[in-house]
């Protein structure tokens, strides 16, 4: 409380919060400034198919959403959240200066190629001049590709330990009761979309008209820049973000190692493990899913047993939990549809008896958040198709020259952090006056409005399909469309979500719940690159594809997505005056 009335001000706020404003948004720049670029670069330079493209994506961007969870824990009780973020900030910045370097262009050489000069494939195999291939041969520099995924293993590293904890920052510069925490926190959050908006419009740019590395190393400047930023404006941090035990880290634990240092060893011995990692998206991809129904599974157990003595109920409800997660494992590991229906229906059951057996508020509030939580990845594996089939959308279809000028098709992801910026604000005093009026509807509604948008966003592109220019391509006001029905889906549904999650978890496991919400995120990265390879077209297949080959691909993808989105929140929407009950009270 001291620490808090001391502070310097600056524009009516504690310095420290444009401190983190500052660093966030160049974090941000660095993050969005390589992710479009992402599967362009590996499907263009090093001659990618989507599918594989899609396999790097989907297990670097999960394993992005998934890691703050360790950075947050380790700075909560070792590190505290300074040394975290300037951890975080060192390997970020390592990480993007590493994504700089290209290597050599790949080749390939389709099936009845004579070859004019020797080549020498990966696995060390020459082959004469003269020679006629009897099928495609691809030759990718593998030393640059090693850089490049020990590049991505430094950056999703990087973001755990940075990306929770500079967030956390900006709550300790506020007492509870100050009225400015609000505003505060609006402030941080332009930050970080100013930071994605200049980053996918700039680093693009640089990207795909003067090289990769261009774009790739302007990212890298960004956040050398926010590092630098937070460096220096350490000391209106006032403490803040300082370890809770600073003698602690002091203590030895392998040899003449401290704890402090012991974590950063261990850390970067990880990087191995993650740039393993990178590489095998379906392993990934059965860890998120093992981990969301495990952690899904035991909240609602706990919330069951939650202050009461344990009885017979209690022993029937372990063994049917138990059975729904060997039954999701068999599902994640495997594959198989026994698995998902023996899970599913399991669940039903569990869920049923728990009702019967138990009647308390803690309970329902639980079911209903594992509930939004499940739906959440249903939005975010539609909206993430932002980075990934709707690139190559903008890529290979989309009429990109709008009043004389050409975008690139990487920055169009611009859209959605301009949308946000525009109708962020106008949105939350529209829920206001609803709420004055006593007309705004429930968290249920929300998450099925938000849904419903994402889905009416592919929509638009359905649409546009039926209307091509002479060349056989769609108009680009179709793909800004899909990016503000995306986004104003995000609005009904991100912030509402976690405020959803504060409000009903048990409080003494609301940071596990919080940690399964963003779970849920990181499965949904991995889901939505699964979703994009249904239209995936390989790297000599963009070459002969033809426009509308290709449009008619995307359109089919595309189409699927509206029903399901539209079905799915209309779902939510029809079983939100069960969900608002199960809410007991809570709006």
């Amino acid at each position: 409380m001291s620490n808090t009335a001391s502070q310097t001000e600056l524009f009516g706020h504690p310095k420290g919060l444009f401190v983190c404003f500052t660093t966030e948004l160049w974090e941000r720049f660095s993050f969005y400034g390589m992710k479009y670029l992402l599967l362009l670069y590996l499907t263009k330079y090093h001659l990618f198919t989507d599918s594989a493209g899609y396999d790097v994506l989907g297990a670097y961007a999960g394993l992005v959403y998934a890691l703050p969870l360790i950075g947050g824990l380790l700075a909560d009780r070792y590190l505290g959240m300074r040394k975290a973020v300037v951890f975080g900030g060192i390997l970020l910045a390592l990480g993007h200066a590493t994504m700089a370097v290209e290597g050599t262009q790949a080749q390939l050489y389709t099936a009845g190629t004579i070859l004019e000069n020797a080549i020498t494939l990966s696995n060390g195999t020459q082959i004469a001049a003269g020679t006629e291939h009897i099928e495609n041969v691809l030759i990718q520099d593998k030393g640059a590709l090693n850089v490049f995924f020990l590049a991505l293993a430094l950056i999703t590293l990087g973001v755990g330990f940075l990306k929770p904890n500079i967030s956390a920052i900006v709550g300790r510069l506020y007492t509870t009761e100050d009225p400015r925490r609000d505003a505060g926190y609006t402030i941080y959050y332009m930050g970080i979309n100013i930071g994605s908006f200049a980053a996918t419009l700039l680093c693009g740019w640089l990207g795909e008209t003067y090289g990769w590395r261009y774009g790739f190393g302007a990212a890298g400047i960004g956040m050398v820049f926010g590092l630098c930023s937070f460096l220096y404006g350490q000391k209106f941090l006032y403490g803040h973000a300082d370890p809770a035990d600073p003698e602690r880290l002091k203590d030895k634990i392998l040899g003449p190692l401290n704890i402090e240092w012991a974590i950063y060893l261990v850390s970067l011995l990880s990087l191995s493990f993650f740039w393993w990692l990178v590489q095998h998206e379906h392993i990934v991809h059965v860890a998120q899913n093992s981990l969301l129904i495990v952690a899904i599974v035991a909240l609602i157990l706990y919330s069951l047993s939650y202050q009461h003595k344990t009885t017979w109920h209690d022993k029937v409800a372990v063994l049917l939990a138990l059975l729904c997660i060997a039954s999701g494992l068999v599902w994640a590991i495997t594959g198989q549809e026994f698995g998902l229906g023996g899970m599913l229906i399991g669940l039903v059951i569990f869920v049923v008896y728990g009702f019967k057996t138990n009647n308390s508020p803690e309970y329902s509030r639980t079911v209903v958040l594992m509930f939004l939580i499940l739906s959440s990845v249903v939005f975010w594996a539609l909206f993430e198709q932002s980075a990934g089939s709707m690139t190559f959308y903008a890529d290979r279809v989309l009429e990109r020259t709008v009043a004389g000028h050409e975008f690139k098709a990487s920055q169009f992801g611009s859209l959605n952090a301009g949308f946000i910026m525009l109708l962020a604000i106008p949105l939350a005093a529209l829920w206001v006056w609803l709420s004055k009026k006593q007309l705004e509807p429930s968290t249920p509604v929300k998450f099925g409005l938000g849904i419903m948008q994402a889905g009416l966003g592919f929509g638009a592109l359905v649409i546009g399909a039926h209307y091509t220019d002479e060349a056989g391509k769609v108009a680009a006001i179709w793909l800004v469309l899909a990016y503000l029905l995306h986004t104003t889906g995000e609005l009904c549904l991100s912030p509402v979500g976690l405020s959803a999650v504060s409000k009903l978890a048990i409080q003494k496991v609301v940071g596990v719940s919080m940690g399964t919400w963003f779970l849920a995120t990181a499965l949904s990265e991995t889901i939505s690159t699964r979703i994009g390879k249904m239209a995936s077209i390989d790297t000599a297949g963009v070459e002969k594809a033809s426009t509308a080959e290709m449009l008619a691909t995307y359109t089919e993808l595309y189409t699927t997505l509206m029903w399901f989105g539209i079905g799915v929140g209309v779902f939510v929407i029809a079983v939100s005056p069960f969900l608002k009950k199960g809410m007991r009270g809570i709006h």
